[in-house]
Formats: C-alpha cells, sequence, structure tokens
C-alpha cells in the first residue's frame, strides 16, 4: 500500500523529468536555429566581426608610431668678417714659395763667387775711370818669379810701348824684347784692378837682391798711356794664354815696397 511520503516522493520525480524534457527542448530550440542560418549570414557575421578589428588596428599603430622630425638644413658658411686675417696657404703652396727662394739665394751667391773668384786677367771689379796721360798711384802684388812668368802678346804699340811677344809663339821682332822699361806685363792691384805695365822689374826698390822670399806688394804711380784694344796674358811661364780687352797700359816710376806676407 503506497503511503503519502511516496507519493511526494513519486511527484518530485515527475517535476525534475519535466524539467529536463524543458532543457533539451531549449537546447534543440537552439541548435535548430544556428542549422537553419546560412553559410552567408554566417560569413558576414564573421567579416563584421573581422572588420571591426581591422579598422581598430591601423588607428593603435598610428598612435603607437614616434612623431617624424625633419632633419635641419647645413648652416651656410659665414663669409670672414672684415679686418679677419687671410686664410693661411695649403703648405705645398709654401713649399713652392721656400724653395723657389732657395734656388734665388743659391743663383745670385754663385754669380758672385764666380765674379769674385775669376782668374787673374779674367773680370774682377770694374776698372777706374782713367784718362790717357793721367799718374795714378797703385799697389801691385808680386812675387820674385813674375818677372819670368808673367808677359803678353799683341802687335799693338802704345806710345813706345809694347808686349814681349807679337803673338803667344813669337818674340816681339821691332825692339828690344828685354828692354824692361819699354816691355809691358800684365799686373794686379791688391783690390784686384789688372792692367799693362812696363819698368817694374827695372825700379831700384825691386832689385833682384831685394826682392822678399814670400808674396809682397809694391807701391808705385802709373801713368796712362791708353787702353790696350787686345791681348793674350800668361800669368805662369809654360802655361796657356788668356785673350782680354781694353785694359789700361802704362809704365811705373817710384816704386816702393810695402807690406810682405808671412
Amino acid at each position: 500500500m503506497a503511503t503519502a511520503d511516496d507519493d511526494k516522493d513519486r511527484d518530485e520525480a515527475e517535476d525534475q523529468d519535466e524539467a529536463g524534457d524543458d532543457e533539451a527542448g531549449s537546447e534543440d530550440a537552439a541548435g535548430d536555429d544556428d542549422a537553419n542560418d546560412s553559410p552567408a549570414d554566417n560569413a558576414a557575421s564573421d567579416d563584421g566581426d573581422d572588420g571591426d578589428d581591422g579598422a581598430d588596428e591601423p588607428e593603435e599603430a598610428a598612435a603607437k608610431a614616434p612623431p617624424v622630425t625633419k632633419a635641419a638644413p647645413p648652416a651656410a658658411a659665414k663669409p670672414p668678417a672684415a679686418g679677419a686675417a687671410p686664410p693661411r696657404p695649403a703648405p705645398s703652396a709654401g713649399l713652392g714659395k721656400s724653395v723657389g727662394l732657395f734656388v734665388a739665394v743659391v743663383g745670385g751667391l754663385s754669380l758672385a763667387m764666380l765674379v769674385l773668384g775669376s782668374e787673374r786677367g779674367g773680370g774682377g771689379p770694374q776698372a777706374p775711370k782713367w784718362s790717357d796721360g793721367q799718374t795714378v798711384d797703385v799697389d801691385i802684388t808680386l812675387v820674385s818669379t813674375d818677372r819670368q812668368d808673367l808677359a803678353c802678346a799683341s802687335g799693338t804699340e802704345l806710345k813706345g810701348l809694347h808686349c814681349g811677344f807679337e803673338a803667344p809663339n813669337k818674340r816681339w821682332t821691332k825692339g828690344d824684347p828685354n828692354d824692361d822699361s819699354k816691355t809691358l806685363r800684365p799686373y794686379s792691384t791688391t783690390n784686384a784692378i789688372n792692367f799693362f805695365a812696363a819698368g817694374v822689374w827695372s825700379q831700384p826698390a825691386l832689385a833682384p837682391d831685394k826682392l822678399p822670399g814670400t808674396r809682397f806688394a809694391v807701391k808705385c804711380k802709373l801713368t796712362i798711356a791708353g787702353k790696350m784694344p787686345r791681348a793674350d796674358v800668361r800669368w805662369h811661364e809654360g802655361e796657356g794664354w788668356n785673350n782680354v780687352t781694353d785694359w789700361y797700359t802704362g809704365s811705373v816710376s817710384d816704386c816702393k815696397i810695402g807690406s810682405v806676407q808671412n
């Protein structure tokens, strides 16, 4: 025989079965709705969602990107201020200038040495301005062997004065070639002025027994007879001859030995 408790339990079981049936019916209905939707509707729903996401991404990327800054243009070179020192030349220009100056200095020194170091009879200081008939003081530099070594050759005769040779290989034939008072020889002063003179070795002060053994100077009076237009000179016997032009020519007197080298 059924009791009241049994009836109550039966009623609760039936209620639970009904509730389960209702939930199952709801799920089936939802499933039927999805199944009834077309593929185009589902794709549109998905594309709409994706479109929203895609539109948001560029805006977020733009917000995160750092701002672009433009590089400043290069500053223009400023012109030099008024009164400013000019720019220094390149080292090569300074070097070229130094080399040019060095060449000019060396060239000038070489020319000066060439003029000052010329052989006796070949240049020297500028000749003085002597005139015919003028008597001048000269300091002649000599050694005792100059009497035999010194000679000139020319066919020209000036006021009875002539060289010991008419040509380098021909003795004077127009008179006595051994007359010292008439025979011209080349001489140099102590300040390197060259000239022809006669009568030096016939002076009493230059007698052979009075001559120093080293180079010495003789102070004489030279009377100018003119200029020898052309002649050959010899400074040492047995050596060659040198051609010279326009040397003053004269005769000496009143010679006295001056300084003597030790």
